[in-house]
């Protein structure tokens, strides 16, 4: 029997011959402009919660409150645009670049819509906040604080789109830079807005949330220079045309982006509701939840940067239809991230308290922060794997089953067990802030476990189905110089 097999992907099928190392370099090369663009716009919430919380008490508690009740959203805004990315790769892939601007026109279009929606949803946190019972000093910080950074959704959801575009095409070096000036910028807003300096007033934790707002708008600003100086970007022409958005053209990025989005959405928001839950039991106790939240989010930057590496490179393999170089792609990045999270596990588990140490002098908080950071470090093999699976799955454009997979962990495991955990006693005595992050580790592990699965089969049933194709094909032009022998030799007989 004939085995066919794509003569462009180089052999890239583990366990025959493949490249291992092009293959690390080539996934080292997207990640590491792209770890350090999430470590930047990280360190931009690790700058909020730091200067909020050597400001005061009542300031770190409502920066934490208002961040995780927007937060959630606009990640959830971001997973939606995040769509953009495997399209935009794809159609690369295939050299179908001129699809590429009216695509672009309408996830900016529905950008737009959405920032509005949430920007209207930002000011109706009033009964939430009374049902949360923070106090009239922690209350006021959280309005501000939404209030401040509402104004910066437009260019948020604008920029979210403009940057997968630029991922999409393969260069992650602009987001890096963007990040790192953006750092600066947002440190001197903050110091700027919170402490009242060069005339502005003293507006405390408020300050956090305008300083959000305009870094939002700084990053757009940037992402716009970079795209009219860049010849590849140019070429697009995506702003030569102002034509309206088309249902039909927004109904494919939600097609894809609405189960990111969703799955985003989830995993965000599952972190905001323990936050609520955490929020009764007084400021100490959420000033150390959101000082591990945090630097949980930096971590977290490892696996995800290398998860949108997986996503650009299988994107890029199966627009040129390599469904070999493509699974190859994802097991190799899968690799590396749990490697890698093996070394953060370890810096977190042996040096918590010089991580606490980082965030506040207080001595009540730092204690909360160590005993909930020991457990964090338990969770990052099973969130390495979890966030790598999820993002070499949008390079497949597989979204739905990912959004159900990680619905269950979270809302039908996690937060049940963990409320169960930290606020009864029908498991033993409640257990706090620790309950939750406990939870959080077995919903972790179960989402992850499935979703490797879904991408293994994934993989390999497009490998099957290519190959099928590639067969289907060779018989049909093999035919072609069969039947046309078989009319010469019977006109020649005739």
């Amino acid at each position: 029997m004939t085995t066919i097999t794509n003569p462009k992907s180089n052999n890239l099928i583990p366990g025959s011959g493949h490249n291992y190392t092009r293959e690390i370099s080539a996934i080292f090369g997207l990640a590491l402009p792209l770890f350090v663009t999430q470590l930047g716009v990280s360190a931009i919430g690790f700058i909020d919660t730091m200067m909020a919380g050597h400001y005061g008490n009542s300031a770190l508690a409502g920066v934490a409150v208002g961040s995780s009740i927007c937060f959630p959203f606009i990640i959830a805004l971001s997973g939606v645009m995040m769509a953009v990315t495997p399209i935009t790769a794809q159609l690369r892939g295939a050299k179908k670049t001129v699809e590429i601007a009216p695509m672009v026109r309408n996830a900016l279009g529905l950008g737009l819509i959405f920032s509005a929606l949430l920007f209207f949803l930002m000011g109706q946190m009033d009964p939430l906040l009374r049902m949360m019972e923070l106090g009239d000093e922690v209350t006021g910080v959280v309005r501000g604080y939404l209030w401040g950074i509402s104004f910066g959704f437009p260019a948020a959801a604008c920029y979210f789109v403009l940057k997968s575009v630029v991922e999409g095409l393969g260069n992650t070096r602009p987001q890096m830079v963007i990040s790192i000036i953006s750092v600066g910028f947002n440190y001197f807003a903050n110091d700027t807005l919170i402490h009242g300096r060069y005339g502005f007033p003293e507006l405390g934790g408020t300050g956090c949330g305008v300083a959000s707002g305009l870094t939002f708008w700084f990053f757009l600003i940037m992402i716009l220079g970079y795209m009219h100086l860049n010849k590849a970007c140019k070429r697009l022409a995506i702003f030569s045309s102002l034509s309206l958005p088309s249902v039909r053209g927004i109904m494919e990025i939600l097609k894809l982006g609405i189960p990111i989005g969703g799955t985003l959405f989830m995993e965000c928001s599952i972190f905001a509701c323990i936050t609520l839950f955490v929020g009764v039991l007084g400021p100490v106790v959420v000033g150390g939840h959101q000082i591990t939240l945090n630097y949980s989010g930096l971590i977290f930057a490892v696996p995800l940067s290398i998860g949108m590496a997986i996503t650009i490179r299988a994107g890029h393999a199966i627009g040129r239809n390599e469904p070999e170089a493509a699974r190859f792609s994802c097991i190799m990045g899968c690799a590396i991230a749990l490697g890698l999270s093996i070394f953060t596990l370890s810096f977190t588990r042996f040096f918590p308290e010089v991580i606490a140490a980082i965030y506040t002098g207080d001595p009540e908080i730092t204690k909360v922060a160590v005993s909930l950071l020991k457990i964090c470090a338990l969770y990052q093999v099973s969130d390495a794997i979890l966030t790598t699976s999820q993002a070499a799955l949008r390079g497949y454009k597989d979204a739905n089953m990912t959004f159900l997979m990680t619905f269950t962990a979270y809302w039908v495991i996690t937060l049940p067990l963990g409320y169960v955990l930290s606020m009864t006693d029908l498991l033993g005595p409640p257990l706090g802030a620790r309950g939750f992050w406990i939870s959080l580790f077995i919903g972790l592990t179960i989402s992850g476990t499935l979703l490797s699965l879904r991408l293994n089969r994934v993989s390999r049933r497009k490998i099957e189905t290519c190959r099928g194709i590639s067969s289907r094909q060779l018989l049909a032009d093999a035919r072609v110089p069969a039947a046309n022998q078989l009319h010469k030799g019977s006109y020649a007989n005739s």
